[in-house]
């Protein structure tokens, strides 16, 4: 036994002097202090990395809004400072640009109730400002027009075409007289077509000048709205309402899409009598620690 024990003695005395040489190469290599900033910085900006990923969001957001991070002022400090940069990575949209002005607006992407229940409250929020339902048209730019937004035009006196193609859609656009709203509905997107997709065909005429409002689903992954946005970048999309966060259990792809996609954050859907809801940035991320702890507390209670 004794002899055993001489030889882990030994064997640990090796390994000793191995790890304290390997560690004077280091910090001559490194200096004393970036030696002590190698060795202080990991457990804070771990934790502060853990925090974002709970939150739901993905490596290249994370690294996004921590780039810039002093991790050595303190996890406090840290947390504070990476708060910050979530909240001013969240660009809002002015009312100017998320009100529907003369310009026709093409609302696209999330699914065909998203869409439908988005066309349906900026309506409302038209009607609301004191528009006529004669003022205001609606065009359904797909073979399967949404028939919620279909009884939504009959109950409330608003006009509604169809239309089949672009070259249709444009014939449409330039006999509309007196309508100040114009609202398109669209069908869904299809990146897989790249630049065939038909919805592009909406913004081919730039004379036409319409705009777009791109619907985000937040049950929706970070990949599936990292490609939708990679289609649509070089179209002239004025912003993003996020849709069915009261059916998420996370917002970490749709706070994705807004610190990576750069797109301005117009609002949040409602329940169907509703309107579109605008929230600030600070409010979002409030949204998305309530989800997280929600996760946590349900995991815990599987777990207990």
């Amino acid at each position: 036994t004794s002899s055993v024990e001489s030889a882990n003695e030994i064997t640990l005395g090796y390994l000793d002097r191995e790890l304290k040489a390997l560690r004077e190469v280091l910090y001559s290599a490194l200096g004393e202090r970036s030696w002590q900033e190698a060795v202080g910085k990991a457990p804070v900006s771990s934790t502060v990395e853990q925090r974002l990923h709970t939150l739901g969001l993905s490596k290249p957001a994370i690294e996004e809004v921590t780039s810039n991070i002093d991790f050595h002022e303190g996890l406090n400090s840290s947390w504070s400072a990476v708060l910050a940069n979530l909240v001013s990575a969240i660009t809002l949209a002015t009312e100017s640009a998320s009100s529907l002005s003369m310009v026709p607006k093409a609302v696209i992407g999330g699914s065909n109730g998203c869409r439908s229940l988005t066309c349906q409250q900026l309506i409302k929020k038209s009607l609301h400002e004191g528009l006529k339902p004669s003022e205001i048209l609606v065009v359904s730019f797909t073979p399967d027009p949404s028939g919620a937004l279909v009884n939504f035009c009959k109950r409330e006196g608003i006009k509604r075409t169809g239309v089949a193609s672009g070259s249709e859609l444009r014939r449409c656009l330039r006999r509309v007289v007196g309508r100040k709203k114009v609202i398109i509905e669209t069908a869904d997107l299809a990146p897989s077509l790249g630049v065939n997709d038909p919805i592009l065909e909406l913004f081919a005429d730039p004379a036409l000048g319409v705009q777009g409002i791109l619907v985000a689903p937040a049950i929706h992954q970070s990949e599936i709205l990292r490609s939708i946005n990679q289609h649509i970048k070089n179209l002239p999309i004025i912003g993003t309402i996020i849709s069915l966060t009261s059916e998420a259990v996370s917002l970490g792809g749709v706070l994705d899409t807004l610190i990576l996609g750069e797109l301005p954050l117009i609002g949040i859907t409602q329940q169907p009598d509703g309107a579109i809801q605008r929230v600030t940035a600070g409010g979002l991320i409030n949204c998305a620690k309530r989800l997280a702890r929600e996760r946590s507390e349900e995991r815990s209670v599987v777990s207990g």
